[in-house]
Formats: C-alpha cells, sequence, structure tokens
C-alpha cells in the first residue's frame, strides 16, 4: 500500500471534481444538451476526477480514500466563494473543521 501516492491522487480528483461540480452548476441554467460547453467541461473534469480516483483505489484501502476523498467538499465552498461568489458562514466555516478533524481521526 502507497498511501502517499494514494493521497495525491485523491486531491487531484478532488480539485478535478470539485471544478466538475462548478462547471455542473454554470451549465445548469442552460438547456441541456451537447452544446451546453459548461456541462461538457464538467463531464470531462468529473471524468478525469474519476480515473484518479480509480487510481487512488489501486493504492489504499477504501475506508482510507473514501475518507480522503471528501475533502472535495472543502475546495467546493472555495470554488462557490471565490466563483460564485456564495458567502461562507460561520457553520460552514465549522463543518470544514469538523471535517478536517474527522478525516484526520478516522484516519489514524
Amino acid at each position: 500500500m502507497n498511501y502517499t501516492l494514494a493521497i495525491t491522487f485523491i486531491l487531484i480528483s478532488s480539485v478535478f471534481g470539485a471544478f466538475g461540480t462548478l462547471y455542473f452548476k454554470l451549465g445548469a441554467s442552460y438547456k441541456i444538451n451537447f452544446k451546453n460547453i459548461k456541462l461538457m467541461w464538467a463531464v470531462g473534469l468529473s471524468s478525469v476526477s474519476f480515473l484518479f480516483y480509480i487510481y487512488a483505489l489501486k493504492q489504499a484501502p477504501l475506508t482510507f480514500i473514501y475518507l480522503t476523498a471528501s475533502v472535495s467538499y472543502i475546495w467546493s465552498i472555495v470554488l462557490a466563494k471565490y466563483v460564485l461568489k456564495e458567502n461562507i458562514n460561520k457553520y460552514k466555516i465549522i463543518g470544514i473543521i469538523f471535517l478536517l478533524v474527522g478525516i484526520t481521526a478516522l484516519n489514524i
């Protein structure tokens, strides 16, 4: 088991996944078809995310990968803040802290 490589793959996967989610959000207000470039980007980015997730699964146990992959929620919140101009309130910050503590505690 190569945990360092697994973490690397998960971090890459989570960033691509967060950008994929962002593009799903951006493309959701348009007609759903192959001409919707934002949705096509979303599908492509999510596919790349999925490939890195699969490679991560080869490197470490599922329980480790699945818990660590939840870091993608943090990337999504950051992207929502800076790209979509959404507010990050104290409850979201508390949630991020709990998420990081939980990932750390359950992976020890």
